[in-house]
């Protein structure tokens, strides 16, 4: 790079501000309409899942195909209830069609009980558009969830599922909630825009309010295993190449700290490779669903990649790839992207590391559990509304 480290750090901190606030200032502006509190029916702890004034009750109603409609006043404004009743229990609403132009708010949020409320909307097709666990208000993070999405694509089922998350604690996965819903007709429809990777390994002081401090040095294939010494240009070009292949659909483009850096004031997200951990191949700040903090960071903990996590010693070019392929994970969880279930899929949570060998990709995929026990994400569509199409040259 032809640019001084503090130099470069300073301008990628001016350039971005505050790490999750363009996420977090949409949600916590999102003008959602007042709560309503209606006692539990008979006076008991129980809430009958349904409509709050009683109409399309219904359970089963675990699965698209036996949702519960959800019933719009004339202001747009739709007013529900439930109950989760045992872990994995699962409340589906039809919240009916959209299309590009509308803006859907969804407030969701435990009545009488201490329920840590998770919540996903999805598509006529069953693929995930928003999920949100926890968000933040004035006060903080919260246990509750919140949802203001810019309709993207059109659909004539929009399904909203309500359940605990995956991650509450001992408590937390049982109880009653209320949903808020209010839709909107006549909004800007949010146009894709590009996105400028940069793969750093010059090393740096990670500082993160996310992530933590994490001191990395400059990427040396040694420090992996001296079966790589010499080995560190090799395995640097086969990470770009991976990159470059698994987004040469999107409008993504590919740097690395070998190139001329970014223009100045230019956005730009990062992804850093060095260092270990002994739990994780890598980190990524947030799971940024489209992409509104255009300058967040991710590690790849390079070291954690040693032979020994393989079945068969990897060459340096396909150790390569392994890290690749994580480093794409990675960044596609800063472009919006959430966990799935499938080896073959580039946001798959469970995969062992020879998966990291396979030639992998964005599709779509069943979500993973942790995410949503339900429906699919569709990585080439979500990616595509959000940085859009490679331009053809």
């Amino acid at each position: 790079m032809n640019m001084a480290r503090d130099e470069y750090l300073t301008r990628k901190k001016t350039n971005c501000g505050t790490k999750l606030c363009g996420l977090l200032m949409l949600l916590g502006t999102a003008g959602c309409p007042p709560a309503v509190i209606v006692p539990p029916p008979n006076g008991g702890d129980e809430i009958v899942d349904g409509n709050r004034d009683g109409a399309q009750p219904g359970e089963p109603n675990d699965d698209f195909s036996e949702s519960v409609v959800a019933v719009f006043d004339a202001n747009g404004v739709a007013r529900l209830q439930g109950t989760v009743e045992i872990i994995g229990d699962l409340d589906v609403f039809l919240l009916g069609g959209f299309s590009p132009g509308d803006r859907i708010i969804v407030d969701a949020f435990a009545f009488d009980s201490e329920i840590d409320v998770s919540i996903a909307l999805f598509d006529a097709e069953g693929r995930l558009v928003f999920a949100n666990d926890d968000h933040e208000d004035a006060s903080g993070f919260t246990l509750d969830s919140l949802a203001d999405l810019s309709v993207r694509h059109a659909g004539d089922s929009y399904y909203l599922v309500v359940t605990h998350s995956a991650f509450a604690s001992t408590g937390q996965f049982l109880g009653s909630y209320h949903v808020d819903i209010q839709k909107e007709s006549g909004v800007e429809v949010p146009q894709p825009v590009g996105q400028t990777l940069l793969l750093d390994f010059n090393g740096a002081i990670v500082d993160s309010p996310v992530l933590g401090t994490f001191a990395i040095e400059p990427f040396d294939a040694a420090d992996i295993s001296a079966f790589y010494d010499g080995d560190t240009q090799t395995i640097k070009d086969s990470i770009r190449d991976v990159f470059e292949q698994n987004y040469e659909r999107f409008n993504i483009t590919i740097l690395t700290t070998d190139d001329e850096p970014p223009a100045p004031g230019a956005e730009f997200t990062v992804v850093f490779f060095g260092g270990f951990d002994r739990g994780v191949f890598g980190l990524a700040e947030n799971v940024d669903l489209y992409n509104f903090d255009r300058c967040d960071d991710a590690i790849i903990f390079t070291e954690s990649f040693s032979p020994a996590v393989f079945r068969d010693i990897p060459t340096a070019v396909e150790l390569g790839i392994a890290i690749g392929n994580v480093g794409t994970h990675e960044a596609g969880h800063l472009l919006g992207l959430n966990h799935t279930d499938d080896d073959l899929d580039l946001m798959d949570d469970q995969s062992p590391a020879d998966a990291f060998l396979e030639d992998q990709e964005f599709m779509e995929a069943p979500l993973s559990d942790d995410i949503m026990p339900i429906g699919t994400q569709d990585g080439v569509l979500l990616l595509i509304e959000t940085v859009g199409p490679r331009e053809e040259n």
